[in-house]
């Protein structure tokens, strides 16, 4: 009965749906060894405007040549057999395929089926160390099915798709169990029929089962496990299910033994190529959250749930006959390391766009006179911090290492506004945990430039060695705009909201025998003035 309907969607499908005739020898030219490249350009040039569409893309930023290419044979020379071969599939899926769909639909797909086709081929060359190209064609392809099946069931699958995404289900697990196959398989049969190699059909139709992959040949499980991961990123960040980032961990690890750092700068690179591939195939994707706050969020509701569970089990821990209370203290204990180790998910400040972002959105540094705006309107001076020798310490420390290495030594003091007033109005204990996470929060960003420390109860300090003042600064605002960004969450299900001031003082050339006193006081003399700005902000001033 399965095979019989599922016989019946691809019958349907090749007769509808075909590659065009110039994309189809493309693709046959592009797989021989030998390959002719006269030939290849012959055939190009049939279709004006794919030629069009090509000259566009060697044009684009993605290459970044100095000068416009107006002739084909250099832009085959520049682009490379491979590349050419997923522009031409990209551009020329069959136009059949979108005919009559609502506009949201069609964002909804491309914007998953981009993320996972880069995701794909970033993960097989960072990850498993070859060539991207295959992976990151099937990853383009794979879902075309389910255009397949809104073409052919229209409301009906329309209907099942979001009742499943609602229902936060896995998409082919139903769709075997309604339909008898998935989108995949169907995929997998339509590829077959456009002749494209084997390896992919084959590819592109394995079940997304850990269990099932791990066991395949060497040879035959690298890209299903690559298009496995892939999917499981396209579905997160569209999605935005912090569920499906605790799977992902476990079938990276279980696959290539992915390490945190690398699914950070994963996530990284996509925010930054994702548009660049939606560009270039003339996409509009909807202007989302980025990555890296999806990443936050996903970071705060495990940790949330991780110190409930353990919270739980704490209460209850005299009804648990085999279990030692000690070992319960000690699963709350991880529960609240947790944060930091997924904390390291939360951004990667190596995406420059997103970096330009928070600063260009983030509020002016203060510039009022401080002594001069409290008497004017008698306003109390800033918390003043216990003593923290650690911090002299540690700055000390870093003073050392650059004034022998000749560098820039910066230092930032944050500290949460209104601290006081929010501890009266939510109470002391609840303000200390949303504290612990916005530490977790601020150790991720921080980790890669700087060295955070908690110096009070309501107060960080960040110490960046070799770091000069304005890339200090901008990471400072940085820090000052995601706290914004988290606290909206937070306010959500907490109901109250925070921010951080900071200030920032930069010693350019850190002098023999300098009293690192100096450097503390005058990153507090700058917080200070933010303060009394109305906090929200960063300011900053180099010292000699």
């Amino acid at each position: 009965m399965t095979s019989g309907v599922l016989d019946q969607f691809v019958k349907r499908s090749r007769r509808l749906y075909s590659l065009p005739a110039v994309a189809m020898q493309v693709v046959e030219l592009t797989d021989s060894t030998a390959i002719d490249t006269h030939a290849l350009r012959d055939c190009i040039e049939n279709d004006p405007a794919l030629t069009t569409k090509i000259l566009r893309v060697v044009n684009s930023s993605l290459f970044g040549l100095s000068r416009q290419v107006t002739d084909l044979n250099q832009a085959l020379a520049l682009m490379g057999t491979k590349p050419l071969k997923l522009l031409v599939l990209g551009f020329s899926l069959p136009k059949e395929l979108f005919t009559g769909l609502e506009a949201d639909v069609l964002q909804r797909y491309w914007r998953r089926t981009v993320i996972k086709a880069v995701a794909a081929r970033e993960l097989a060359e960072t990850l498993w160390r070859i060539p991207g190209d295959d992976a990151f064609i099937a990853g383009l392809l794979q879902d075309l099915g389910m255009l397949v099946l809104i073409q052919d069931l229209g409301e009906t699958y329309l209907a099942f798709l979001d009742r499943v995404y609602n229902d936060e289900s896995e998409l082919l697990a139903m769709e075997t169990t309604t339909l008898g196959f998935n989108h995949a398989t169907l995929s997998s049969r339509l590829l077959e029929h456009w002749s494209l190699p084997q390896s992919i059909v084959r590819d592109v139709g394995r079940p997304f089962d850990s269990e099932t992959l791990v066991r395949l040949p060497e040879r035959e499980r690298v890209v299903p496990q690559i298009l496995h991961m892939a999917d499981l990123v396209a579905e997160f960040l569209t999605r935005e299910r912090a569920t499906v980032l605790d799977e992902l961990i476990r079938v990276g690890g279980r696959y290539q033994g992915i390490a945190i750092d690398q699914l950070k700068s994963l996530i990284a690179s996509l925010e930054i190529k994702v548009p660049q591939l939606a560009e270039v195939l003339s996409l509009s994707l909807p202007n989302e959250t980025t990555y890296s706050m999806i990443l936050l969020r996903a970071h705060s509701q495990l940790c949330d749930a991780a110190e409930s569970t353990s919270l739980d089990l704490l209460r209850g821990q005299r009804s648990v006959a085999d279990t030692e209370p000690c070992e319960l203290g000690e699963l709350l204990q991880q529960t609240q390391m947790l944060r930091g180790e997924i904390g390291q998910f939360a951004e990667s400040r190596n995406d420059s766009r997103l970096r330009t972002t928070m600063v260009r959105n983030d509020a002016p540094a203060a510039t009022i006179n401080a002594a001069e705006h409290e008497g004017r309107h008698g306003i109390a001076k800033t918390r003043q911090p216990s003593p923290a020798p650690t911090l002299l310490g540690s700055v000390d420390a870093a003073v050392r290492t650059c004034r022998q290495a000749r560098h820039a030594v910066s230092l930032a003091i944050l500290e949460l506004d209104h601290a006081d007033s929010l501890a009266t109005q939510v109470g002391t204990t609840p303000l200390r945990r949303t504290m612990n996470r916005l530490q977790s929060i601020l150790h991720a960003i921080a980790v890669d430039d700087g060295r955070l420390m908690q110096v009070d109860e309501y107060r960080f300090a960040v110490i960046f060695e070799g770091c000069e003042r304005q890339p200090a600064v901008e990471l400072a605002r940085q820090l000052v705009r995601c706290t914004r960004e988290w606290s909206t969450e937070h306010a959500a299900t907490h109901g109250h909201s925070l921010s951080l001031s900071a200030g920032v003082a930069t010693l350019a050339m850190p002098p023999k025998n300098f009293p690192c006193q100096e450097l503390i006081n005058a990153a507090e003399r700058c917080l200070h003035g933010v303060q009394l700005s109305g906090g929200d902000s960063v300011k900053s001033i180099d010292i000699y």
